[in-house]
């Protein structure tokens, strides 16, 4: 494209510099499927929900926490470095310590350590899933910053992200892919095709092993993407940080003012999006018919939000269960299947929901 092109294209607002945005629409259509979901459990930034033989496991920071199935804690583990990262198959458990690497416990590699130059590579590791017994799968959201830094990465629209293939026998890491946009979810497809959720460019790849042909499956989302965890009748849910809006988008095109945001504002106070909201009176608003300084706001974009999506094996939409701007349940990064129950982890909110009959095909 021409400098002439672009010149126009940033005039008139078209093409990428468009700040247009998806609407929640159709089977994404708004509702409060979250917000009025069972309590299951209270945990501080809750994530990274994976089913085991023994129960549900959960990550609260540093803490690896064990579930059953009536919500009873127990922590099972202390580590040095935040959890950034779970899986489970096999009676293996894989953990992504940040700064650390990955940790396994259980099974066939009982006490593998991907550390040292391994972990040097994988810094910043978002998610995990075992390919086979010998095999782990791992994301790594940037080359940059680590994984409690989504939202810087974001901001500087990095594309440091790629996909690993980490060979548990002897600890060759083979690259998949790389330049993505913060690649946050992966899941398996039961054949040599995996499924990838690319966060900061809104969309679902499907990336074959074998000669790593990529190509989009799911585009244009609303939301910012997150894990993908395996759902009934061979489908997904997609886990999502946020919604999009078009003062972050219009942001992400102004060089200057994002440079000066970035050196100048506390990250806390961002206009950019977040996993929770309410927290303190300089952060930016959200929502309408605010009050503040008596002066009456009538609207503000939605920064924090909590979204957790049902696809068919093809990662079609077909259903999706919502916390609104004026909701608790935000920042919904991760979940799982309990029976015919769907367990939602809220960091946002630092909680545990549990949607009735979600994993049934029937909402209770």
């Amino acid at each position: 494209m021409s400098g002439l092109s672009q010149l126009l294209d940033r005039f008139l607002g078209r093409g990428e510099w468009a700040v247009t945005v998806p609407t929640l629409d159709g089977p994404l259509l708004p509702n409060q499927g979250l917000e009025e979901a069972e309590p299951f459990a209270g945990l501080a930034e809750a994530d990274n929900l994976v089913r085991t033989e023994k129960g549900i496991l959960a990550s609260s920071a540093n803490r690896l926490m064990r579930f059953s199935a009536d919500g009873h804690a127990e922590t099972l583990q202390e580590f040095p470095g935040e959890i950034t990262a779970l899986a489970h198959a096999r009676g293996m458990t894989a953990m992504a310590i940040d700064g650390k690497g990955v940790v396994v416990h259980g099974g066939l590699h009982d006490g593998r350590e991907a550390t040292g130059e391994e972990a040097r590579r994988l810094s910043c590791i978002t998610a995990l899933t075992f390919l086979d017994s010998n095999t782990l799968l791992v994301a790594n959201g940037s080359a940059s910053v680590p994984a409690s830094g989504w939202r810087r990465d974001l901001m500087q629209k990095s594309v440091s992200g790629s996909v690993w293939r980490l060979d548990l026998k002897n600890g060759r890491l083979e690259l998949v892919r790389d330049g993505l946009a913060w690649p946050a979810g992966i899941a398996t497809t039961g054949s040599n095709r995996i499924y990838v959720s690319e966060a900061w460019r809104h969309r679902v790849l499907a990336i074959d092993l074998a000669t790593k042909a990529t190509l989009p499956v799911l585009e244009h989302l609303p939301a910012y993407p997150a894990r993908i965890a395996p759902a009934f009748n061979a489908g997904y849910w997609l886990t999502f940080y946020s919604v999009r809006n078009q003062l972050v988008e219009f942001i992400l095109r102004e060089e200057t003012y994002r440079t000066r945001m970035l050196a100048e504002v506390p990250e806390a106070y961002w206009m950019a999006p977040s996993l929770g909201s309410w927290r303190d009176y300089r952060e930016p608003m959200q929502g309408s018919q605010l009050k503040q300084m008596n002066v009456l706001k009538p609207y503000a974009v939605t920064r924090s939000y909590g979204l957790v999506v049902l696809c068919d094996q093809n990662m079609k939409p077909l259903s999706s269960f919502h916390s609104r701007a004026d909701g608790k349940v935000h920042g919904t990064l991760s979940a799982c299947e309990l029976g015919d129950d769907l367990l939602v982890a809220s960091r946002g909110g630092s909680r545990i929901v549990r949607v009735a009959s979600a994993a049934s095909g029937k909402r209770g």
